[in-house]
């Protein structure tokens, strides 16, 4: 697939994760690579025979802690976001209080505002009549970006992007394709999700040691010098079977290492589980890697979120050790991308 990311610059960055309110905290916890604590997840009104654990964000510390009416209802997702996207203006030398004219927002998500979605709900099967209308429009899809515009200010184009794991590329794509044709001036580029009973249990069918957890990720996408660039994405190599996944991750990884000149750093996909991992360990083996960070093994799997948490500690990488960063990003559901960033 062409991309339209060559010349994009990569000017800030934000995240929110179980290891913090900031990239700083993420940073720390993938070059720690210890597992975070864990807690476990209840079932309302119900008890499971089975052990379901995940990793949340911690509460806010107070500079953290946006206030805007739209907020006043937010679900985390939205305010995760907010503190995500606020960071990543700052990063780039931006006044989070006065944000740049032409500014547009790509919001990506998989499972979206799942809490307030099964509150609703709940109270639609225990009595239709008194559902509460104020609940509803928190459950659409729309909702965190249309917060996070009305929040900022935006008066770009403002749309969300529902897909995959690493549907962060498609997004990142896009983003691009609407700075160089005019439409804004730069993008704010957020992925973000939120844990729920459900989403956490549903994780456990595919491996009894997979832990869910939640967070965002920003970043600040502009043609303007500075930051770091995306110089190559490569996919989508399609797949529809986990066995043919594993066969075309060797591919993957020849094609992306093939466009890096020196020694890099690696950002995977692991989770720590080697069941799991085996086709993405055994594909990426043969690089030269200055250093491993595998980011989902330390947080967990945040599903729509991951893709973009594992670009932010890219650039984070990038800026640090002044050496380009190869993100693999296999994905679970239909394809797999990677990309080089470089410094």
């Amino acid at each position: 697939m062409s991309m339209h990311t060559e010349g994009i610059h990569l000017r800030g960055v934000g995240a929110v994760t179980a290891a913090g309110w900031s990239g700083a905290d993420l940073l720390r916890a993938a070059r720690e690579g210890s597992p975070l604590p864990v807690t476990s997840c209840a079932r309302p009104e119900d008890e499971r025979p089975w052990p379901c654990s995940v990793r949340l964000v911690p509460p806010p510390p107070p500079e953290k802690a946006a206030r805007h009416p739209r907020l006043r209802r937010a679900s985390a997702i939205t305010r995760y976001s907010v503190a995500a996207a606020l960071e990543a203006l700052a990063d780039a030398g931006h006044d989070p209080a006065s944000p740049p004219k032409g500014l547009g927002i790509l919001f990506v998500m998989m499972n979206g505002c799942v809490n307030y979605t099964g509150r609703f709900y709940q109270e639609v099967l225990l009595n239709p009549a008194q559902a509460s209308p104020l609940i509803f429009p928190e459950t659409v899809f729309n909702a965190p970006a249309s917060h996070i515009a009305s929040f900022l200010g935006i008066d770009g184009a403002v749309s969300t992007v529902v897909g995959g794991p690493n549907s962060i590329t498609e997004a990142l794509d896009m983003a691009a394709l609407w700075i160089r044709t005019g439409v804004v001036e730069e993008c704010l580029l957020i992925a973000a999700e939120e844990c729920d009973w459900l989403s956490a249990e549903a994780l456990t069918y595919y491996h009894p040691k997979l832990v869910a957890t939640e967070g965002a990720g920003a970043l600040l996408l502009s043609a303007k010098a500075g930051g770091p660039q995306v110089r190559k994405v490569v996919g989508p190599l399609c797949y529809t079977s986990w066995d043919e996944r594993a066969s075309l991750l060797p591919q993957l990884a020849a094609q992306t290492s093939a466009r890096v000149s020196r020694d890099a750093v690696l950002v995977d996909d692991c989770c720590g589980i080697a069941r799991i991992d085996r086709a993405e360990t055994a594909a990426w083996s043969g690089g030269n890697w200055s250093a491993v960070r595998s980011p989902k093994a330390v947080l967990g799997e945040s599903m729509g979120a991951g893709a973009a948490l594992q670009m932010v500690l890219g650039v984070l990488e990038a800026r640090e050790t002044r050496q380009p960063v190869v993100v693999s990003m296999p994905g679970a559901n239909t394809a797999a991308y990677a990309c080089v960033i470089e410094p």
